[in-house]
C-alpha cells in the first residue's frame, strides 16, 4: 500500500473577543504556554519555537520585554489540573493553551487568567465558551475541526481506496466534543456505499484490539480521530495499519510524515503563530 502525501486544509475558526490593541506596556509579559507534547517530542519544541517567533514580529521578544514559561502535559489528561493549579497560583499576564484537556483544566478552576486556546474541537458543545461570536470572560481561541470535515476523510478514503466497505472510527467516548465529527462521518458514509462504525478505544491495548479486529473484516478503512489516546498511541496505530495493509486516514499531517497513508486536516502547528497577535489583546 503506497502511502500518499499529507493534505492539509483549513478547518478552524477563530473565537472572537473584544480586543483593545494600545501601547505595549513596559513591564515584561509574563506568558505561560501549556503544550499537549511531551518535552522530549521535537514537534512540541516546533510549536513553541515557532510561537516565540511569531511574538517577535510583533515586538514581544522571549528574555527582553516577555518572559514565556512552557509546560508540558505529555499528552497526559491528568497532568493537566496540575499544570493548571500552578498557572493559578504563578497568575502570568495571559496563558496560551495547546488542546482541550488543559483547557477544560482552567476552566474548572475557574480562574481569571486570559486565556487564548488552539486546537480546541467544539469548544461551544463542550461547554468551554459561551459562543463562537461572544466567547466570553476571560477566554478567546480558535475552534477546530467543523463537524463537515468528518464526512471529507470518509470521501477522501473512499476515493483513495474505492474498495472500502466499512470503516472503523478510532476515538475515546470521554472526548464528548468529537460526537458532531463522528456523527459526520456516519451521515456520510452510506452514499458512499460505506458502513461506519466507531471503535471506542481509550487506551493502547484497546486501540490495537480494535485495530486487529477491524482488520479481519471484508474492505476495511480507519478513520483517526484527533483525541489525545490516539496521538500518544499513533506510532502503534501507523505500525498496525501499514502491518494490517488498512487503509487509513489522519487528522494531522504528521501521522502522514510518520508512515500514516493519508492524512487531512488545518495546519495544527500554524494556529500557534496565529494565536500570538490574541496575547496583545489582554
Amino acid at each position: 500500500m503506497r502511502r500518499r502525501h499529507a493534505l492539509t486544509a483549513l478547518a478552524s475558526a477563530a473565537v472572537w473577543p473584544q480586543l483593545s490593541f494600545g501601547q505595549q506596556p513596559r513591564h515584561v509579559r509574563r506568558i505561560t504556554l501549556i503544550l499537549g507534547n511531551s518535552e522530549d517530542d521535537p514537534n512540541g519544541h516546533e510549536r513553541l519555537k515557532l510561537f516565540r517567533d511569531s511574538l517577535r514580529e510583533t515586538g514581544w521578544v522571549d528574555g527582553q520585554n516577555a518572559a514565556i514559561k512552557a509546560r508540558w502535559l505529555a499528552q497526559n489528561p491528568d497532568r493537566a489540573l496540575v499544570h493548571a493549579k500552578e498557572v493559578v497560583q504563578d497568575r502570568p499576564d495571559v496563558v496560551v493553551v495547546n488542546g482541550t484537556p488543559g483547557l477544560s483544566a482552567l476552566k474548572q478552576l475557574k480562574t481569571t487568567v486570559p486565556t487564548v486556546f488552539v486546537v480546541v474541537n467544539d469548544p461551544v458543545g463542550a461547554g468551554l465558551v459561551e459562543s463562537l461570536s461572544r466567547p466570553g470572560g476571560n477566554t478567546t481561541g480558535f475552534s477546530t475541526f467543523e463537524p463537515e470535515i468528518g464526512g471529507k476523510w470518509v470521501e477522501t478514503l473512499a476515493e483513495a481506496v474505492p474498495t472500502i466497505k466499512r470503516v472503523g472510527i478510532v476515538f475515546d467516548p470521554n472526548y464528548t466534543g468529537f460526537a458532531k465529527l463522528t456523527q459526520a462521518i456516519e451521515a456520510a458514509a452510506p452514499r458512499l456505499g460505506v458502513q461506519a462504525f466507531s471503535i471506542e478505544a481509550r487506551d493502547g491495548n484497546a486501540i490495537e484490539q480494535g485495530i486487529t479486529e477491524l482488520a479481519g473484516q471484508p474492505s476495511p478503512g480507519l478513520i483517526v480521530l484527533p483525541t489525545v489516546p490516539n496521538s500518544v498511541e499513533r506510532q502503534r496505530i501507523i505500525s498496525l495499519s501499514l502491518k494490517q495493509r488498512l487503509p487509513s486516514i489522519y487528522p494531522f499531517s504528521f501521522y502522514a510524515k510518520e508512515g500514516g497513508l493519508i492524512a487531512y486536516g488545518f495546519d495544527n502547528v500554524d494556529l500557534l503563530r496565529r494565536a500570538a497577535p490574541y496575547v496583545l489583546g489582554f
